[in-house]
């Protein structure tokens, strides 16, 4: 077996089975073709046929220069000699991250029903991560690259904590081709060298994909555009109380209009998985699962005033597993209260690794008229960190901090 030495001295075999953050699709980095990067004067662009056919994006681009004979760092332009480090999937010519090959990328899947919250939970989740969780425990959080910065900008963080208005529903990507092109941020963890100095130690690429409601509401449509659910290295499943009969009922004032079964997406998000993966029915699922009760603001009234969702967390310096396993144990007992047995009864036999939550994206519910006066998150980092610790990318916090 073929091995080849990364920039940051860390070896990675050249035949290691790679997933595309963007298309999902595998591929090992000798496969991989480069795009030129000389100036349009000097190369004429020219429509890349993958991005056509997969992304519909017709604009002229640099040209695909196809894979070193031998593995390499750089690819050469056959038409303009340029040499480019601009690697691209094999498959649906989007550029790899410029880490691609030296660090582990980790695909996390946010998935719900229609009006469980996804949008609000990214935007927030990331804001929260960049501004408060990152600089404690270390992660420094950025975009990727520039369409990742304009689309997160322009369609999440800006209507959001700019302009104080909740998000618009998320487009099906059957519909809406840009939906199917996930948000994808590095995440690098820094420390102290043994010389005193701010190094990086190890940097993660994240993809997130904010799928439309309706997308994981037919088995069809799942398989085509959510293959990235069951290549991903965690769920995260966001679930709206409000969607409960037990809660509709006890609660005053309009409730959102019902929508899919929550059992309903489990179900099929389980199909889909087995499927893809060829897991006998009689296997439990590997990939940790996260399910979220969204919206707890909104349901304020029927938790414990002792109830740890309000209890101060303490910031650490590492995941707080006694907290986490406080949390677990009252969203269960929560959603037992709240008749939902059923849904306790899936993911236990289905998942092998699965937690439960409960977050905030907002901190208070929008008004009638769709804005938000402050957005003050709570606990929206938990499901997020413990996937982090599940993979054994943040430790846990000292006991006697």
């Amino acid at each position: 077996m073929a091995w080849h030495h990364t920039a940051k001295g860390e070896l990675r075999s050249t035949f290691v089975d790679e997933i595309c953050p963007f298309c999902f699709e595998t591929f090992r980095l000798k496969e991989t073709p480069f795009r030129c990067i000389s100036p349009p004067s000097s190369c004429a662009p020219v429509p890349d046929p993958a991005l056509q056919r997969i992304w519909r994006d017709t604009r002229p681009v640099g040209r695909v220069i196809p894979p070193a004979r031998h593995f390499a760092e750089r690819g050469s332009c056959p038409t303009c000699g340029t040499a480019s480090q601009k690697r691209l999937c094999p498959h649906c010519h989007q550029e790899l991250p410029h880490t691609f090959g030296q660090y582990r990328n980790y695909i996390f899947a946010v998935i719900g029903a229609k009006g469980a919250g996804k949008s609000h939970y990214i935007t927030s989740l990331l804001e929260h991560l960049k501004q408060h969780v990152g600089p404690r425990l270390n992660i420094l959080i950025q975009p990727i690259n520039d369409y990742t910065i304009s689309r997160y900008n322009d369609d999440f963080r800006k209507p959001l904590y700019d302009e104080h208005r909740t998000l618009d529903v998320t487009q099906s990507a059957v519909s809406n081709t840009k939906n199917r092109i996930p948000l994808v941020f590095s995440a690098a963890f820094t420390g102290r060298s043994l010389l005193g100095r701010d190094v990086i130690k190890k940097a993660l690429t994240l993809a997130f994909f904010d799928t439309a409601g309706e997308d994981l509401k037919a088995e069809d449509t799942m398989s085509t555009v959510n293959r990235y659910i069951y290549r991903s290295d965690g769920i995260i499943l966001l679930l709206d109380p409000l969607q409960l009969n037990y809660v509709r009922d006890r609660l005053p004032g309009p409730m959102p209009p019902a929508d899919t079964e929550t059992s309903d997406i489990v179900s099929r998000t389980t199909k889909l998985i087995r499927l893809g993966l060829s897991l006998r029915q009689d296997r439990k699922i590997a990939i940790p699962l996260a399910i979220v009760l969204s919206k707890m603001d909104a349901v304020a009234p029927l938790l414990d005033p002792h109830s740890q969702f309000g209890a101060s967390a303490r910031p650490r310096a590492g995941f707080d597993v006694k907290d986490c396993e406080a949390m677990n144990g009252e969203i269960q007992s929560l959603i037992a209260e709240w008749s939902s047995e059923h849904l306790l009864h899936q993911v236990r036999t289905e998942f092998s690794t699965h937690h439960f939550f409960g977050i905030s994206a907002l901190g208070s519910p929008p008004s009638t008229a769709g804005t938000v006066a402050n957005v003050v998150p709570r606990r929206v980092e938990d499901p997020f960190l413990w996937l982090l610790h599940r993979h054994g990318l943040v430790k846990a916090a000292e006991k006697s901090e």
